[in-house]
């Protein structure tokens, strides 16, 4: 098995996370109750549940020095901030890298409480190993072990009015992304290669880190992802049904716009992140 098998979950960091929820229910996802975790690591979530994998919003309450990488990415302004892998296990994760030549963090474990529709409460239970700040150029990264999938991945919380069902790939904006190739295939070992238009794409089994130039990631996905550093710019998900998403955007009234079969939102509207839809199973652009 090998010791990462692709995202786990990818993280947006927000300023305000009442206004985030407010944005991310708009494009029709479906989030779970805010919650708090321990003392230590000083943040709060929501998460949004797909069927594989998922994504959360995460403020900072308490400046800690395990919420530092957070607190120092959004002096930057909000938007994708982080990727968690999937691991084996958190100390396989470490002992990959650690070969890979980096130096990852000690092992880390916390917790967060999980509210049920019947007023039942359970505990999600994580233990997570992460890379130093700047191993990675345009995103945070760690390996995140769930140690209570069935606290995570709740059924109430898995269907979207937009029809998500899976992350499809993580778009990085990168000055240079042929140079930065190596040290993204060390953090994602197994990870195999190709070329694509204005840069590379890494394919880790069922996801996709597409690293380009910003000029590249912008023609494609709007003025928002010419970053001016190293910056994860977009997210895609794959959607069961696009027209279902798209009525359900437009319901919204959020300002969507259609790229071939995809639908792309703006990072205005999603806290700083481009999000884009794509049908179930259509090719990687």
């Amino acid at each position: 098995m090998s010791a990462i098998s692709g995202i786990d979950h990818i993280v947006i960091a927000v300023s305000d996370l009442d206004r985030a929820r407010r944005a991310f229910e708009r494009l029709g996802f479906t989030l779970s109750p805010r919650a708090r975790h321990s003392d230590v690591m000083g943040t709060a979530n929501h998460t949004i549940m797909l069927q594989r994998d998922y994504f959360e919003l995460l403020a900072v309450l308490t400046a800690t020095e395990r919420n530092r990488r957070w607190r120092d990415a959004l002096a930057s302004g909000e938007g994708i901030a982080g990727l968690a892998l999937a691991p084996a296990s958190a100390a396989a994760a470490k002992q990959a890298w650690e070969e890979e030549g980096f130096a990852p963090g000690d092992l880390v474990s916390f917790s967060r409480p999980v509210d049920r529709p019947d007023g039942s409460r359970m505990e999600a239970r994580f233990e997570i190993v992460t890379l130093p700040k700047g191993s990675v150029p345009g995103a945070s990264v760690f390996a995140c072990d769930q140690l209570t999938r069935d606290a995570v991945w709740l059924p109430e919380l898995m269907t979207h009015a937009n029809t998500a069902t899976a992350i499809r790939r993580l778009i990085v904006a990168l000055p240079d992304p042929a140079a930065e190739k190596q040290v993204w295939m060390r953090a994602l070992p197994g990870a195999a290669a190709t070329a694509i238009e204005g840069g590379v794409r890494l394919r880790l089994g069922a996801h996709a880190v597409d690293l380009m130039t910003p000029r590249a990631a912008a023609r494609l996905y709007g003025p928002a992802a010419l970053a001016r550093r190293p910056k994860a710019v977009a997210i895609e998900f794959a959607v069961a049904d696009v027209a279902q998403c798209r009525a359900a955007l437009i319901g919204n009234g959020v300002a969507a716009w259609a790229a071939g079969d995809r639908t792309a939102v703006a990072a205005a509207e999603a806290s700083g992140a481009i999000i884009l839809f794509a049908p179930e199973g259509a090719p990687l652009a």
